[in-house]
């Protein structure tokens, strides 16, 4: 990844393996590109090179859409918008009540 054709890479070499329907954690040092990790993933940025591929899918193939509304993030602060806390665990009311208690 490089955030402007001027500067140097970031996250060179990187390679991970993201497994279909694991949770995943990023952790790491201040300035270690967690945020730049994520802004692949979700295809705020771009890689330079190479492809990423999520339980076997280049998320290059895939539509904007499609690809953020089965990723999510949890952040290290946690955030409550407004509503009921339901809302707040299921914004998009895809779940039922049964499945959220699980």
């Amino acid at each position: 990844v490089r955030y402007a054709p001027h500067l140097p890479l970031v996250l060179k070499g990187f390679t991970c393996t993201f497994h279909g329907g694991a949770k995943t954690g990023i952790v790491g040092r201040t300035g270690s590109g967690k945020s730049t990790l994520v802004q692949a993933l979700f295809r705020i940025i771009d890689p330079s090179y190479g492809r990423i591929v999520i339980d076997g899918i280049d998320i290059s193939t895939i539509g904007l859409h499609d690809l953020r509304s089965r990723l999510s993030i949890i952040p290290q602060e946690p955030t409550m918008f407004q509503g009921t806390v339901r809302t707040n665990l299921d914004p998009l009311e895809e779940y039922a009540d049964e499945q959220i208690w699980e």
